[in-house]
């Protein structure tokens, strides 16, 4: 879209508005502008096209295609509104049917393939798309193998990917046996770009067939060429394990692998055989120790297990020793030999390893968190490339409440395109929680920024895959634009994103009301897509060397998205109840229930209710999840920050804020005369809600940082507890605003008992701790404070505006 800076076009300066909220992702207030404009310029044939583009990407592709439908009978000629138009049918899904039409129509005029071919893409990308798989498989699939037999049968198939078309659908419609044959026969002749694209196709299909007796020859063959060809070895072993299942014996007259005629116990051995060799060739590489523990039973009695001696440690005395040596320790950790230690004899271990690492590196009796702090820090120096040491500080500094080292340790990692996905969840969970809502807001627009260039992006890759004949890469666009859009991930960053901005702009630079207007939000539409939800999350980031036991598991994984699920619910509801208050303001002249109603505001608090009604199930749902006390692996999942939020006891004080709402209404809605009862339950429910949040303040008092029996502690429950506690002030204060709207014109005298002041001291002494590490915490913890003391000051400057 930046190609319209150049057009010298009245029009130009009244659509720019436009396209940027498009550039910047705000596709809701795209809408809006350009509904605006329309009012005053009807004909503006841009303007309608730019709607259809944010309709589009906003999920209204019905709305979308009728509006670009209507644009394009009236047949525009000028420059913007072909671009748009351009723009809006490579984002439809509509696109494959105009894509279908279009290929046709070309192959009628010049006869060749590409065009034919575009229209054979197009109707399988139809069958992807559909919602109906009945519909798929009966109709896009069959007219689309249909058309290709065709050129099939005229001995028309030119190119390698009009194969790979064939040999799609043919898999896609369940026909492995025909899809086979494709592969076999002449026409699998063509598949030359990948390295053993033909033998790999076949043995797909051998195994959807269940044909395992070839799979294993071809596995076996394949083996012998490439050697150290891992996904060979995986295929291989499959077999000859489903072989023996099966107690299959070859034919007399047939030379089949010999380790499929061996008996169980031979067999095992006979697979061992080739890791075996491996560990002989690589041992002294870590990747050799990862394959290796696939089979690590096998490999328990030729991996030798060293002991330290009694006096003295053993050193490598060359860099190979080294390695092998760590490759030992590191199948020692994995076979869980460590874990059956008491605690005297691991400490014995660490200080080995201590001594094995060190080489000029000093260490202390400091406790493990800063001892493994102070280690990787100091690793860092000798290795500044390393990963794992960077990901490992993010972690323990999160977990310690520090995040300000947190932030160049993650830049430093240069995280690239899918990475904000994957890995972005390291960097998001704590930043707001831990109150340093500059990094917060930074962090959230890295990854916002990469979700939404991904709705534009993937539109031009698959227009390219067109283009070039790579039809096998479509469907994998359309999956990867669709893992994206329906991210769990993109949807927290979304949700907390505009929470954080409420809670820093809401009536301190601008109005509750305007805010929220400024983000289009709607307390009625909910746009989280709950049933397609993707955890694209990389859980498995960390290396591991624990045994399998101790490791993540998939159950693990599992409880963690059920958990995150839960969480996004609660703060999904949350947002919307905030959105819905400015709704609700009192007009200035009297109202009665039937003009409220004549008003939409009836519906507006019902809305309302109906969310606070869901608000209720989900911390319900959410406090019996955190019962559980699920405890994940420290290289695991991050728990959610749902736990703090039930025990700071701010989840209790915001619903009972959001009912308070549901009772001015009422008594707004029904007059001072009739509401008695409904006055003295708003009296308690503000008597309870300062009690409340007396209870929740006195869970942010304490030191953050101390020093006990020697030992440095720190207390980041203190730093989540003040976050929340800031948080639920200002929504209250939200809630306080529609209550003085409301009350005043009664000139009730409602008295304010609200006034926080937040000291937390922080205990400085060094005893033998790091100075680097140790500052970097306190420091951070200073940021922190600064920073939520300085929007506590600013949310009770707000008070003051309030006259009850």
């Amino acid at each position: 879209m930046a190609t319209r800076g150049h057009v010298q076009d009245p029009n130009d300066r009244r659509l720019r508005p436009i396209y940027d909220y498009l550039d910047n992702g705000n596709n809701k207030m795209a809408i809006q502008q350009a509904d605006k404009l329309l009012k005053k310029h009807k004909d503006l044939h841009c303007a309608k096209v730019l709607k259809a583009i944010g309709l589009q990407r906003t999920g209204k592709q019905e709305e979308a295609f009728t509006l670009a439908q209507e644009v394009a009978a009236l047949e525009p000629t000028d420059d913007n509104s072909l671009q748009a138009l351009t723009i809006l049918y490579r984002e439809m899904h509509r696109l494959f049917m105009a894509l279908f039409q279009a290929g046709m129509a070309l192959y009628k005029i010049v006869p060749k393939n590409p065009y034919y071919f575009w229209s054979v893409m197009s109707l399988i990308m139809q069958s992807i798309s559909a919602q109906d798989e009945n519909l798929s498989k009966t109709m896009f699939l069959p007219l689309a193998e249909r058309m290709v037999e065709k050129m099939v049968k005229e001995d028309k198939i030119e190119a390698e990917a009009e194969v790979e078309l064939y040999y799609m659908i043919l898999e896609r419609l369940g026909k492995y046996q025909e899809a086979l044959d494709v592969i076999r026969g002449k026409l699998g002749e063509k598949l030359t770009s990948e390295i053993q694209s033909r033998e790999n196709k076949c043995m797909a299909m051998y195994k959807k067939l269940s044909r395992w007796p070839e799979c294993n020859a071809l596995s076996r063959r394949l083996l012998l060429k490439n050697s150290d060809d891992w996904q060979f070895y995986l295929t291989y072993f499959d077999s000859v394990f489903r072989l023996i299942e099966e107690a299959w014996t070859p034919p007399a007259e047939g030379e089949h692998p010999g380790a499929a005629r061996l008996p169980y116990g031979e067999a095992k051995a006979n697979i061992a055989h080739p890791a075996l060799q491996s560990r002989k060739c690589v041992g002294d590489r870590i990747q050799g120790v990862k394959d290796a523990a696939r089979f690590i039973n096998q490999l328990l009695g030729v991996v030798p297990l060293s002991t330290p001696t009694e006096d003295k440690l053993a050193l490598p005395a060359d860099i190979r020793a080294l390695q092998q040596h760590l490759c030992v320790v590191q199948l020692t950790r994995l076979l869980g030999l460590y874990h059956t230690m008491d605690k005297s004899q691991k400490l014995s271990v660490v200080r080995e390893l201590m001594l094995r690492y060190q080489h000029g590196l000093e260490f202390g009796d400091e406790t493990a968190v800063w001892q493994a702090l102070t280690l990787l820090e100091e690793g860092l120096t000798h290795s500044p490339s390393n990963a794992q040491f960077k990901l490992l500080l993010v972690r323990i500094y999160c977990m310690l409440g520090a995040f300000e080292p947190v932030v160049d340790l993650y830049s430093s990692l240069d995280a690239k395109h899918i990475q904000h996905d994957t890995i972005g969840y390291l960097l998001t969970r704590y930043a707001e929680s831990l109150g340093q809502y500059a990094a917060a807001s930074q962090s959230c627009n890295f990854a916002l920024r990469f979700f939404h260039s991904n709705q534009k992006d993937t539109s031009e890759y698959i227009i390219q895959a067109y283009k070039y004949g790579a039809f096998e890469k479509i469907p994998e666009f359309i999956a990867f634009r669709n893992r994206l859009n329906n991210s769990l991930h993109f949807a927290q960053v979304r949700t907390e994103r505009m929470l954080l901005d409420l809670l820093l702009e809401a009536n301190i630079s601008t109005s509750l009301a305007e805010s929220i207007k400024s983000m289009n939000l709607r307390p009625e539409e909910d746009d989280i897509p709950w049933k397609d939800l993707r955890d694209n999350r990389d859980l498995n980031v960390f290396f591991s060397w624990d045994p399998k036991d101790r490791d993540v598991s998939e159950e693990h994984k599992k409880l963690s998205l059920e958990e995150e699920t839960l969480w996004l619910r609660i703060r999904s509801l949350t947002l919307r109840l905030i959105s819905g208050l400015p709704s609700l303001n009192h007009p200035v002249e009297p109202k009665n229930s039937e003009k409220a109603a004549e008003n939409g505001v009836s519906s507006r608090i019902d809305i309302l209710r109906l969310l606070l009604q869901q608000l209720e199930v989900a911390l319900e749902t959410g406090k019996r999840f955190t019962e559980k006390e699920i405890q994940y692996p420290f290289l695991g999942p991050v728990p959610t920050r749902m736990g703090g939020f039930f025990n700071s006891g701010c989840s209790q004080c915001q619903i009972s804020s959001f009912y308070l709402v549901n009772d001015i209404y009422e008594l707004d809605t029904n007059g001072l005369e009739d509401t008695m009862e409904i006055q003295e339950r708003i009296e308690n429910s503000l008597k309870s809600l300062l009690e409340q949040l007396k209870d929740v303040f006195s869970n942010c008092k304490g030191d953050l940082l101390e020093v006990e029996d020697g030992n440095l502690k720190t207390h980041p429950t203190l730093l989540e507890n003040l976050v929340f506690f800031v948080e639920t002030i200002s929504i209250i204060l939200w809630v306080s605003s529609y209550c003085e709207s409301v009350l005043r014109p009664y000139k009730l005298n409602l008295q304010k008992k609200k006034k926080k002041k937040k000291e937390t001291s922080i205990i400085m002494e060094e005893r033998k701790f790091s100075k680097t590490v140790q500052g970097k915490v306190q420091s951070s913890y200073l940021h922190s404070l600064l920073e939520m003391g300085e929007l506590l000051k600013k949310r009770l400057e707000t008070t003051k505006k309030l006259k009850i």
